[in-house]
């Protein structure tokens, strides 16, 4: 019998199994089991322990590697330092260690129109949606846009706020002397200097957005009018054309729009305001015709004039005018080039008293029409007391 198992040493591992338990385990008693007979043993176990496993899905699956590389678990790394689940209501699967929610505006809601210089403290609610406590090396820090004369940075909380909790978030700013829309954005720092913000992603800025009202009421706002001022554009071998206000930033015909929220040349954020551009062509321009308006005595005109960001080598000629009857004449230009800095034209109309004139907007490309796209921020006529 011990030569038959002999013989079949190269059958499959089950029939070796089978004839290992012929050769070595007598009839009746307790097998003494050892040398060979014992790796045979071990393999029978491990033969039945995989399929008594393999039913009930608790067996893994190993599938090897190239030649020479060891199979290793995989290691799961946070996005965010910390540990725990996420905090009530999140949708995030992951667990971030700092991150916040916006409640609510608690002072000054967007929009709200200020005075000129006027200080104001702006409070937001937020919430800690993430897994570690806030406390008193935390802050709120000011990331871009206006900074309305507040600190770089200022405390998040003077206690502690566990997650899921809220926190009264305030900061003291001040209201610019020119009129016009700012808007300032702010995000959250954590005691190791990592900035973080609010959302799913802890990637969310928030922010301040307020109205300048002018000094003196506003008799006449550009904004409001342009869509009912007559747009022609001009320049190259084509005939003058009538442009429709609101077209895309690079039309080649030319720009006369309301943009609002977008980046000057001086690096600030604007609100809304009404952009233009000339034709792209030689000596090409744009020319604005607004609606009637009977001119008063303290009537002024004031402006902020430049060009978006990105201007490269943008340059032109702004032209101020009034239009009466047939014909019109341009109380004044400025030369403007991309230079980081914004023009504040103020022109004094009381010399037109009583008289019914249509004003009239004009940009003139100085050279190369290709970076041209300008803006008439806060463009308006004050009447003065």
């Amino acid at each position: 019998m011990f030569t038959t198992c002999t013989l079949r040493t190269g059958a499959i591992l089950g029939v070796l199994v089978l004839l290992a338990v012929g050769c070595n385990f007598p009839q009746g008693g307790t097998p003494t089991v050892s040398g060979p007979a014992l790796v045979l043993t071990y393999a029978v176990q491990t033969v039945q322990a995989r399929l008594t496993l393999a039913p009930t899905g608790l067996l893994g699956t190993f599938t090897p590697g190239p030649p020479g590389l060891t199979s290793t678990p995989p290691v799961t790394t946070p996005d965010a330092p910390g540990t725990g689940s996420p905090s009530p209501g999140a949708t995030q699967t992951q667990a971030f260690c700092d991150r916040g929610g916006f409640e609510k505006d608690l002072t000054i809601p967007d929009g709200t129109v200020l005075k000129p210089g006027e200080p104001f403290t702006k409070t937001w609610q937020l919430r800690n949606t993430g897994t570690c406590a806030w406390n008193s090396g935390y802050s709120v820090v000011f990331l871009e846009g206006d900074s309305l004369g507040g600190p770089p940075s200022a405390p998040l909380t003077g206690g502690t706020v566990p997650p899921g909790e809220t926190v009264d978030v305030s900061v003291n700013l001040q209201a610019p002397q020119e009129p016009g829309t700012y808007q300032g954005y702010w995000m959250l720092r954590n005691p190791a200097g990592q900035v973080f913000g609010l959302g799913s992603l802890a990637d969310k800025n928030f922010w301040v957005k307020i109205q300048v009202g002018a000094s003196s009421p506003i008799a006449y706002d550009f904004n409001n009018q342009g869509k009912a001022a007559t747009w022609v554009s001009s320049g190259g071998a084509a005939a003058d054309t009538n442009l429709a206000f609101g077209g895309p930033d690079d039309d080649p015909n030319g720009v006369a729009k309301l943009k609002d929220d977008f980046i000057l040349e001086n690096g600030r954020r604007s609100g809304v305001a009404l952009v233009t551009g000339p034709r792209h062509a030689a000596e090409g321009r744009i020319t604005g015709v607004f609606p009637q308006f009977t001119i008063q005595d303290g009537d002024r005109f004031k402006a902020k004039l430049g060009f978006l960001e990105n201007c490269g080598n943008g340059q032109v000629v702004f032209q101020f005018g009034i239009k009466e009857g047939e014909g019109v004449q341009i109380l004044a230009e400025w030369k403007k080039s991309c230079d980081g800095t914004l023009l504040l034209p103020e022109i004094d109309l009381s010399g037109y008293q009583g008289r019914a004139v249509q004003f009239v907007l004009v940009v003139l490309a100085d050279g190369s029409p290709e970076d041209d796209l300008v803006v008439w921020g806060s463009a308006r006529i004050e009447r003065s007391d």
